[in-house]
């Protein structure tokens, strides 16, 4: 062969058909654990007020994280975040001397995303000393945050904020706007500024866009709430996910055509990023990751989850087996993947209905990015 068709030849095998190659990698979003002391409503692994019975209650340990993030790896790697499908980082015995570990090696900067109601001040003071950083998910204040954080405790969250700012811990706060709680923005923006908080969001909450709402009748304005002690309805007219929404039913017919014929721009890919979940498997994002634990049969993005596990194998991405670079040497990662995002769900090789939701070039799923939040700086 000419010299000049292999050097195409390798290429395009590394540019166009490689989802990414282990060199190319510059941050991890990490699910440590999917433990979690709250029952959101409509998060996973809550059912009924109580946990999903299908959610393995698991986290990641020090070796695992030895495994993957050696000090030659790990200086590579610019930024690692930890932000659950099902758990909380705080609800994990292990979590701590994981992020000292990655430190120590090299990780340029870490995160957590935690709704702050656990643990106690030197608990809090070491994670500021790791460091690491922290993204506290409060909405509302100390009478509306239980209301959706269910089962939080608010003066335990500020006291745990206090202790991590004043340890030197930088902190941000993102908020959720639901109809009950935003008359409280002013307010809860003075108290982010009073305790030290770096920034703030504001986020116009696609908690009532779901799977099912991708149906012909969707209600994105309206969820019924069941916790172990009561039941209520929360609503959100702020939801601007609705309107375009309803565009894309307009224009396709239904949000399933939309899915098989829409264009995917990989969020995760054009960002060079990888999801790793709680039992060490690694995942493009963690949308697609996630439906792994959904409740019940009937759920389109588990399904195809089952299915592609029962082409590859349950074990094709675990890191417990493979090596990172022998993962993303899959098959699926190297080339069906990619080749996936032409297609439709029904073809042999199935576009993900995850990957046409959250990556369709049409419709913004994500309620992260300027479409759907407000973000300013309050210190520093």
């Amino acid at each position: 062969m000419p010299i000049f068709l292999t050097t195409l030849s390798v290429w395009i095998s590394t540019h166009i058909m490689h989802y990414l190659n282990i060199d190319q990698i510059k941050a991890f979003h990490i699910e440590h654990t999917s433990k979690c002391n709250l029952f959101c409503p409509q998060c996973a692994r809550t059912l009924d007020g109580g946990l999903n019975p299908e959610l393995e209650l698991d986290e990641l340990t020090l070796d695992d994280y030895k495994k993957v993030f050696t000090p030659d790896f790990a200086k590579k790697v610019e930024r690692i975040w930890f932000c659950g499908n099902y758990g909380d980082p705080i609800a994990s015995n292990t979590f701590l001397e994981c992020a000292e570990y990655l430190k120590s090696v090299g990780i340029q900067t870490l995160q957590i995303h935690t709704n702050g109601s656990a643990r106690n001040s030197d608990w809090w003071k070491r994670l500021a000393e790791v460091p690491v950083e922290a993204t506290f998910s409060i909405d509302g204040l100390e009478d509306t945050n239980p209301m959706y954080r269910v089962n939080s405790n608010f003066k335990k969250i500020v006291n745990n904020i206090e202790s991590y700012i004043g340890a030197g811990g930088k902190a941000h706060w993102d908020y959720l706007i639901f109809d009950h709680n935003i008359h409280q923005v002013g307010v809860a923006k003075k108290l982010a500024k009073d305790l030290g908080f770096k920034t703030m969001s504001f986020k116009n909450t696609s908690r009532f866009v779901t799977t099912d709402g991708f149906k012909e009748h969707i209600d994105n304005t309206t969820a019924n709430v069941k916790t172990r002690k009561k039941e209520y309805t929360l609503s959100s007219k702020q939801n601007t996910n609705k309107n375009k929404f309803e565009q894309i039913i307009d224009q396709y017919g239904s949000f399933d055509n939309y899915v098989n014929t829409t264009s995917i721009s990989c969020k995760t890919k054009n960002k060079a990023q990888l999801y790793i979940d709680f039992q060490f498997k690694v995942w493009p994002c963690c949308w697609l990751g996630g439906p792994t634990h959904f409740f019940g049969k009937k759920n389109v993005q588990k399904n195809q989850l089952r299915s592609l596990q029962e082409r590859y194998g349950n074990d094709f991405n675990d890191l417990r087996k493979y090596s990172l670079e022998q993962v993303l040497n899959h098959i699926w990662y190297s080339n069906h993947l990619s080749d996936s995002w032409k297609n439709t769900m029904e073809d042999s090789n199935p576009k993900l209905f995850t990957c046409g939701r959250t990556c369709g070039t049409d419709y913004e799923f994500s309620s992260v990015g300027n479409f759907n939040e407000q973000r300013f700086r309050l210190n520093g």
